[in-house]
């Protein structure tokens, strides 16, 4: 049964490789026993090396998941308590007597994020120090009062790591290596510094028709403890077995991990009781580690393409798994752009997505609509109709303009429903 399964589970993901739209390792088990187990794709287009379970992806926000494993250590060991202002571990932050761990924990602090700034793309392949990190947020205005709602920034994240060296003596890096990924067995993982040779670990591309580029250079500093790690597909398998085991953290951590607080965001993951995902996306490189409790099911998707169908793919060998209906991957057809339409949708939007505010930008250039989102690369909209249209983002996103001139974008951003509306 089990071979039958991960043959399904294999045509799934060669056919969404053969359409461009898959380039990684994927990893599906249940309990200890491996269902699928495998790379597709290149690792390195200029070298030819292919990406197997052993290549090392970086892994983006889910970083954020093993920061909250690290906070959460420190406070079993009575260093702290997560319900404690940021004032008294890491003094002088502006506002840090309000703001306490479980907000940055929660994303709910009201810090702004850090990545959303309109110059982070022009200074990203900068190496920067943690404290430069802090220093590029630390005073701009609260977009709220502590606790009042959420919105996802990753600068929470940055203080959290500068709490952990703090505390602990250690980097952040070296904290996570020792406590954590070393009594995983997790030796092929970990967070890699400017100038560093990782050998085994993929190049970061964009894909469109057929075609692979490198993408823009960022540079790990500006990601640290909210988004530097990289991991490969066995060693996330390991993790998931070690916390469940028990390994790094005892049940009433990991209970406090994976519980929900605000819109199903719990400590650096989400939780819906069901099922329990970590997941993340930088600049080359989408990821997921989805784990169904009931079930004991275990689902990991790590992509060196930036915008890879990862979130439907993970969707797709879930439902294989669980005796559930699923759809095989389909060809998209692209029809011919039409510019006397672009001045009905050019402008600015903005949308939401786990309370954080982003800007759109759409354009016209020449005989191609173009869209940007900042933090992330300008990319074409490719038209599949005179009002739906495809680009290719941190994942897969399908817009649909609304009205003309368009009053909202209504998009579908690797599974998530997001809706944009136009400011002026």
């Amino acid at each position: 049964m089990n071979w039958r399964i991960g043959a399904r589970m294999h045509a799934l993901v060669r056919a969404y490789a053969r359409l461009g739209r898959f380039s990684g390792s994927v990893l599906a088990a249940r309990g200890e026993r491996v269902l699928l187990s495998k790379g597709y794709g290149l690792a390195s287009h200029e070298h030819g090396l292919p990406n197997t379970p052993r290549t090392a992806f970086r892994i983006g926000s889910q970083t954020k998941t093993f920061t909250a494993i690290a906070i959460l250590q420190l406070q079993e060991r009575g260093m702290l308590d997560v319900g404690l202002p940021l004032e008294a571990v890491l003094p002088g932050y502006p506002g840090g007597d309000r703001i306490t761990l479980h907000h940055l924990l929660t994303n709910t602090s009201g810090i702004p994020d850090y990545i959303t700034t309109e110059d982070f793309t022009r200074i990203m392949g900068l190496p920067r120090t943690p404290e430069e990190l802090i220093a590029s947020f630390r005073d701009r205005p609260a977009l709220f009062a502590p606790g009042a709602r959420m919105s996802y920034s990753n600068s929470g994240w940055v203080l959290l790591g500068a709490v952990i060296e703090r505390l602990t003596g250690q980097s952040y890096g070296g904290y996570v290596q020792r406590e954590i990924l070393t009594p995983l067995g997790m030796d092929r993982s970990g967070l890699g510094r400017h100038g560093d040779v990782l050998p085994g670990h993929a190049e970061g591309y964009m894909s469109q028709d057929g075609q692979v580029g490198r993408t823009p250079y960022l540079d790990n500093s500006n990601q640290y403890a909210a988004g530097a790690l990289h991991a490969t597909a066995e060693d996330m398998l390991a993790w998931v077995r070690g916390l469940k085991a028990g390994a790094v953290l005892g049940r009433a951590s990991l209970k406090r991990l994976v519980t929900p607080y605000v819109d199903g965001y719990a400590y650096g993951c989400t939780s819906s009781g069901d099922r329990v995902e970590s997941s993340g996306g930088t600049i080359g490189y989408v990821s997921v580690t989805a784990h169904y409790p009931a079930d004991d099911l275990t689902v990991i998707v790590l992509s060196n393409f930036e915008n890879a169908a990862y979130a439907e793919i993970e969707a797709g060998l879930a439902a294989i798994a669980r005796g559930e209906p699923y759809e095989p991957p389909g060809e998209r057809v692209f029809v011919p752009a039409d510019p006397a339409v672009f001045d009905s949708y050019v402008g600015r939007y903005e949308c939401s997505f786990m309370g954080r505010t982003s800007t759109i930008e759409v354009t016209a250039e020449g005989e191609s609509l173009m869209v940007e989102v900042h933090g992330l690369k300008k990319t074409e909209l490719r038209p599949m109709s005179r009002t739906h249209y495809f680009a290719r983002m941190k994942g897969e996103v399908e817009l649909t303009f609304v009205g003309e001139p368009a009053r909202e974008i209504a998009m579908l951003w690797s599974g998530h429903e997001v809706t944009a509306h136009r400011i002026a």
